[in-house]
């Protein structure tokens, strides 16, 4: 079943990347999200229960979203689902590499969605202390993909 804090950070996922059309599916429950021509959100949605709100705060800034403080560790985080990619093409170079420092409209990474290939800018400032995944590797949304220090 999907709660409704789900589908508020899909929905700001999808506003926030200009998707124009999203659909997902968790067992009987379905969410599609179609921009019209006027850029008006349409929501379609099928439950075979009621949605539950978990009370979990839902966080909108863009650093919020690409940086996680876990104890003394600070990560930058995949903004989706999909392939990552650490080089723009094969046998070129690593968008970054350990302990270099990036700002926050530096490029780290790619990450293909359905054949898109997106950028993901650091969101913060400070130095990679490790890359957590591996070229190839398939990312989850809000899985930490660097370690990072200020």
């Amino acid at each position: 079943m999907i709660n409704i804090n789900d589908i508020e950070k899909i929905m700001q996922v999808v506003d926030k990347f200009d998707v124009s059309h999203f659909e997902f599916q968790q067992g009987k429950s379905k969410v599609i999200i179609d921009k019209n021509s006027a850029g008006e959100s349409v929501i379609n949605k099928s439950y075979e229960k009621e949605i539950k709100p978990n009370n979990e705060a839902v966080s909108s800034g863009k650093e919020d979203d690409a940086k996680e403080v876990s104890g003394e560790k600070e990560y930058i985080k995949a903004a989706f689902a999909g392939t990552f990619y650490s080089v723009k093409e094969q046998g070129g170079p690593a968008f970054v590499n350990l302990n270099n420092q990036v700002k926050t409209d530096t490029v780290v990474c790619l990450i293909e969605v359905m054949k898109l290939f997106n950028e993901l800018e650091a969101g913060v400032e400070g130095t990679i202390v490790d890359i957590l995944v591996k070229d190839g590797d398939f990312v989850e949304y809000g899985q930490p993909l660097f370690e990072f220090k200020k």
